[in-house]
């Protein structure tokens, strides 16, 4: 009796040192949402898929669909991309025209040679539309880089067990071209409708389409399950708006008809 209770307190300490660092662990992974926050484009040591350093504001030209992943993941990272490249490929809007997406590696000793092989083997996936080079970009950078873009989006990850690869969250930030913080698309899994929304409201100071507007009205932001969903009383109140509207448009007509008996005979003779 005596020697079990050392060892049932041997057990209780290392369940609680245990539980304290996997808690520890825990806390250095996720997504902190830095929505409307501008990241600073400034000394951004970016490289491209040939080795070549990037310009980080050459990159902004026009919205920006941010992934950050790392080549040799051998976890969520290809199934975000992948699942990326499925809604780029059924979405209307045209990567490089309507939006850029910019892929970097947050793990430093990833190469050029890895961001070209990974960008071939995934746009060779893409069934219905063409992405030229500069419509998607799969970069690398310096650690300085890296910890700089990281902390800027709100990206917190760490090194794994095995010290080679990492823990991490999936998502998907969309960027003004000022580089200011729209959106986040958090998982694997979205559809083309999240998509076209988070781009359009990257978009916030460029025209839009009539459709676009149509789509914004449908469409609203839900925070909590960090996606677009379809309002229905909306379109509901579209609908009902029209037919009062037609239902009006015909009774005006219907009484003026009545009040000019004459003009109308007149017209049918």
């Amino acid at each position: 009796m005596r020697t079990a209770l050392p060892i049932c307190a041997l057990c209780i300490l290392l369940t609680i040192v245990g539980s304290t660092g996997l808690q520890a662990a825990v806390t250095e992974i996720g997504i902190d949402e830095h929505l409307g926050q501008t990241i600073s484009l400034e000394n951004l040591s970016l490289f491209g898929e040939d080795g070549q350093p990037v310009d980080a504001k050459a990159l902004f030209d026009r919205p920006v669909a941010l992934t950050l992943v790392y080549f040799r993941c051998p976890g969520i990272c290809t199934p975000l991309l992948q699942e990326m490249a499925a809604n780029v490929d059924l979405s209307k809007l045209q990567p490089g025209e309507d939006y850029r997406i910019v892929t970097v590696s947050f793990d430093p000793s990833d190469t050029a040679d890895m961001a070209k092989n990974k960008r071939d083997n995934l746009l060779a996936t893409l069934e219905r539309k063409e992405v030229a080079p500069e419509g998607w970009r799969f970069l690398t950078g310096t650690e300085e880089t890296i910890r700089e873009l990281t902390d800027a989006v709100g990206f917190r990850y760490t090194k794994n067990e095995n010290g080679v690869d990492f823990v991490h969250a999936a998502t998907v930030i969309f960027l003004s071209k000022e580089g200011k913080i729209v959106r986040y698309l958090n998982g694997t899994r979205f559809n083309p409708a999240d998509l076209e929304m988070a781009v359009v409201d990257a978009s916030e100071g460029r025209a839009r389409s009539f459709m676009q507007r149509m789509q914004r009205l449908c469409y609203s932001y839900d925070p909590a399950g960090r996606a677009y969903v379809l309002k229905l009383n909306r379109i509901i109140l579209g609908v009902t708006l029209l037919f009062a509207g037609a239902f009006a448009v015909f009774l005006f007509s219907k009484n003026v008809t009545r009040k000019n008996p004459k003009s109308h005979a007149t017209g049918s003779a």
